[in-house]
């Protein structure tokens, strides 16, 4: 817990004094779909000294929000208990005055996807698939919990990578305009993902 506690009986506050502070929550944004190292997640935070990094990776880790295991951090169950709020966050933040980008702001594909995840809405039938966004792999589950991950590459024994669905190679470019410009997607198998976002 930060040692600016807020010192309020209120569920707002005691979650405010665990992640509150500057940064917080925006790691917690950058594990929503897979674990990373220290220096992924440095590059996920431009902005950030090594310094105040480390030290809200403790922070979160001592209040059980992270978890640290062979060199990469992940929510722990706990910690996935922030997503709706954190997607609650986004929506308001991208209806909140012009939401485009300036010239001065990061844009990274986990960004968006994990956007991605938050859009996406429960449906009864479901279906998988594997997005190769410029070369990124990322696991789409549609149905009932919807949700994105990450999946690591390459394997280190040169292995190929099992997942279920199909793979749709896709520019980051295109997949924006079909969740962000409501078009049209251009690959029939991009239909079914288009169809689950909530507009």
């Amino acid at each position: 817990m930060s040692s600016r506690s807020y010192k309020q009986f209120c569920g707002l506050a005691r979650a405010l004094d665990v992640v509150g502070d500057r940064w917080n929550l925006l790691i917690v944004r950058n594990l929503i779909i897979g674990p990373l190292t220290w220096g992924e997640m440095r590059d996920h935070l431009p902005g950030i000294a090594k310094n105040l990094l480390s030290a809200r990776l403790s922070q979160l880790e001592s209040d059980g929000v992270i978890v640290r295991r062979d060199g990469r951090y992940a929510l722990t169950a706990h910690g996935r208990h922030l997503e709706p709020a954190l997607f609650a966050l986004a929506a308001w933040g991208e209806t909140h005055g012009a939401f485009r980008a300036t010239s001065d702001e990061a844009i990274r594909l986990r960004y968006f996807m994990t956007s991605l995840k938050g859009r996406l809405r429960s449906q009864a039938r479901t279906s998988r698939l594997c997005l190769d966004i410029d070369g990124e792999l990322f696991a789409v589950t549609l149905g009932p919990a919807p949700t994105v991950e990450t999946i690591a590459q390459p394997r280190h024994d040169g292995a190929p990578h099992r997942h279920r669905g199909p793979i749709i190679a896709i520019t980051f470019a295109e997949l924006r305009a079909v969740v962000f410009a409501n078009a049209a997607p251009r690959q029939p198998r991009l239909v079914p993902l288009a169809k689950a976002l909530a507009r």
